[in-house]
């Protein structure tokens, strides 16, 4: 009964980590949607409503598409880091750093974030794509939690054939309790490291965490 329970045991974790997740997954998808209905069924009973307030109320919704949209992205982006369509191939850091800093560019100026990319050209094994997104995840969630105005340096040391990437921001850091679960799909710390509320749904570090277990690598954060 003993070996039953031990041998079973792992199976009951993933089973329990994987019903959690679904009704973490139906809660965030629920309150898009309730917002979504309370606003329509509220204008359906305004008989008065003028051309500018439908105008606000569509804006609205729209808002609330675009995060069920990034929602559904993000559940996909889970689903498909998979070993079966994973092919490695040697990539330059340099290349793939780069296109991340283009893809987040943006969101770096609108904060006036300087991204100050220190990191040595390696050659590394893996997916471009896959470390490209990696990589884009882990600046956008610097941007995220940065004061207007700062800096974020990605570095790099090679320690024996391993290669370590770095990427540091200067924002409020992250409470010790929180740390352990900031890989946790939908997890969201935002009240340790923002005063203001940070669009998102606590997927991308998830994302990150699957792409560098597919490359047989890891991932850790330290925080003052």
């Amino acid at each position: 009964m003993y070996m039953a329970r031990r041998t079973l045991g792992p199976i009951e974790q993933a089973m329990e980590a994987q019903a959690r997740f679904t009704a973490d997954a139906s809660h965030e998808l629920r309150t898009p949607l309730t917002a979504m209905q309370t606003e329509i069924e509220v204008a359906l009973r305004d008989k008065n409503m003028s051309a500018q307030e439908g105008r606000e109320l569509l804006a609205s919704n729209l808002e609330e598409v675009n995060k069920l949209r990034s929602l559904s992205n993000g559940l996909l982006a889970l689903a498909n880091q998979d070993k079966e369509n994973f092919v490695p191939k040697p990539v330059s850091t340099k290349t793939i750093l780069n296109a991340a800093t283009s893809r987040t560019a943006k969101a770096a100026t609108q904060k006036q974030i300087t991204i100050d990319n220190r990191a040595d050209n390696l050659s590394v094994h893996g997916d471009h794509d896959g470390l490209t997104q990696l990589f884009a995840i882990l600046l956008d969630n610097a941007i995220k939690y940065s004061p207007v105005g700062t800096n974020i340096e990605i570095t790099s040391t090679v320690k024996g054939s391993n290669a370590h990437i770095s990427v540091a921001d200067h924002g409020d850091g992250i409470k010790p309790e929180d740390l352990p679960h900031i890989f946790d799909r939908l997890y969201r710390a935002d009240r340790s490291r923002s005063k203001e509320q940070i669009d998102g749904y606590g997927l991308g570090l998830s994302i990150a965490k699957k792409i560098v277990e597919l490359h047989k690598g890891a991932i850790d954060v330290t925080s003052k």
